[in-house]
């Protein structure tokens, strides 16, 4: 039985940013045990998208709806306040709220993995995944992955995201994926900005987390 190979992360940096430690797993090593977080972590979208299909194999273990709609609100927010060009666009009626959330949660992913009981040994990339080990589907990954995304980089409302796997896939996608939209395109962000006239950042806006990720906090001011 091959094991998955061994991937080291800084703990600290990873939780500042996760992302070049992501894109060279994802290169490399797209199947990889770290032991620093005792998991196997998998990292390309079409790999996640397939094995939370695979309920036999991939036990649910998290639940949901927690911190991630306060992330997501005052995240898109952020994203268009640094992207003016895009708000413009928005505000205008060129592009729609959902695209603005959509690509927020691809770019940044607030929920960036799910983890799993494996229940039974598992075959991918060549390497197996033993029973009984924690598997983490990265989500926040598998949003950047470069196979599938145009700019996986960068928050550009216009491109395509609709392969995005921010809810998950499957049997396991979230069931509070539309309410979700809802709440936060129809009605927080519209609201943020109609409530608020001229919005804008009023000093740094610092980011942390990788399991769920967003603002730490949000100075701003308006009027």
């Amino acid at each position: 039985m091959t094991r998955p190979p061994e991937f080291e992360i800084d703990p600290k940096t990873f939780w500042e940013d996760p992302y070049p430690d992501l894109a060279r797993l994802r290169a490399a090593a797209p199947v990889a045990y770290v032991p620093q977080l005792d998991a196997v972590l998998i990292t390309r979208r079409d790999d996640i998208s397939e094995q939370e299909k695979k309920t036999e194999v991939f036990a649910s273990e998290q639940p949901g709806g927690q911190n991630e709609p306060r992330d997501a609100i005052a995240g898109t927010a952020w994203a268009l306040l640094t992207h003016p060009e895009q708000l413009a666009d928005v505000q205008a009626g060129r592009a729609a709220w959902l695209q603005a959330f959509e690509e927020y949660a691809r770019w940044i992913s607030p929920i960036g993995m799910s983890p799993r009981r494996v229940a039974r040994d598992h075959k991918l990339h060549g390497v197996t995944i033993a029973e009984g080990a924690r598997a983490f589907l990265m989500f926040g990954s598998g949003n950047r992955d470069e196979r599938v995304f145009a700019k996986p980089d960068h928050f550009d409302i216009h491109q395509d995201s609709s392969a995005a796997i921010s809810f998950g896939a499957g049997p396991h996608f979230c069931a509070g994926a539309w309410a979700a939209k809802a709440l936060i395109a129809e009605v927080a962000l519209p609201l943020l900005f109609a409530r608020l006239p001229g919005l804008r950042l009023a000093g740094a806006v610092p980011f942390g987390g990788w399991a769920f990720r967003g603002p730490l906090n949000m100075p701003v001011a308006w009027g």
